[in-house]
């Protein structure tokens, strides 16, 4: 099986980061000779170059698909966003602040090749190099993927990453409610409870921004995970699991 890519990559405040992010990733796509766009979904706010920085990138690569909203959204709703207009047979989800390695994401995309509904990218394997990420948040992080496993017993190590690749069917046809980061769980919770069950995956370097570049919050978006997860047990539960 040979799919197509939708990269979706949500941006706002990156213009320390974008250009590289996106140039790295479309080459190394280009060099595995995938069929790809890359979808840019930018929330455009005024002092901030991020725009202007993609903008001028999409006079060198006619993969790129710009999508932009004035203001700041979140980046939840950018997704949905990128979800809507994505093309592609596989939608991949990368972030904008060059946090994973670029030569990591076509490992995503040959493992979906083999027939899976989803990849993980997993940052917590041995082999893999995982830098600068703070205790509190690591902390946070292994907490919820445990009562995640527990819960809904999906066999993932890391259902908290960004970094996923989903079958687009999937995706396109779920209720997605989350608005922020939470998104990142209510993705695969919620298509594994709608029975896209054959899960995999693969090593991923992560290399964490300080707290000068993050834009995760964990007193601000703790909440959020706890409430769209709840609001997945209920479905989870109602419909006999």
């Amino acid at each position: 099986m040979k799919n197509s890519f939708s990269i979706i990559i949500p941006a706002y405040k990156e213009e320390e980061f974008i250009e590289k992010t996106v140039r790295e990733n479309i080459s190394v796509f280009r060099q595995s000779q995938f069929d790809f766009e890359t979808i840019v979904v930018i929330d455009r706010i005024p002092n901030d170059r991020t725009y202007d920085i993609v903008k001028e990138l999409t006079k060198d690569y006619p993969e790129i698909k710009l999508v932009v909203r004035d203001g700041k959204h979140g980046v939840g709703n950018a997704i949905k966003d990128g979800i809507k207009n994505s093309s592609k047979e596989v939608i991949i989800i990368l972030m904008g602040d060059k946090s994973e390695d670029p030569t990591d994401l076509p490992r995503l995309a040959t493992k979906m090749n083999e027939g899976y509904d989803m990849v993980f990218g997993n940052r917590f394997y041995r082999e893999v190099k995982f830098e600068g990420y703070p205790l509190k948040k690591y902390v946070f992080n292994r907490l919820c993927n445990f009562v995640i496993r527990i819960t809904f017993g999906i066999k993932s190590n890391d259902i908290t990453n960004a970094v996923k690749a989903y079958r687009s069917i999937i995706l396109k046809n779920i209720e997605i409610k989350s608005s922020g980061f939470e998104i990142f769980v209510e993705l695969p919770v919620r298509a594994f409870i709608n029975g896209y069950r054959n899960i995999a995956e693969v090593p991923l370097n992560h290399y964490s921004r300080d707290i000068t570049y993050s834009k995760f919050d964990l007193f601000k978006e703790g909440p959020g995970y706890i409430g769209i997860l709840f609001q997945c047990y209920k479905e989870y539960i109602k419909n006999g699991k």
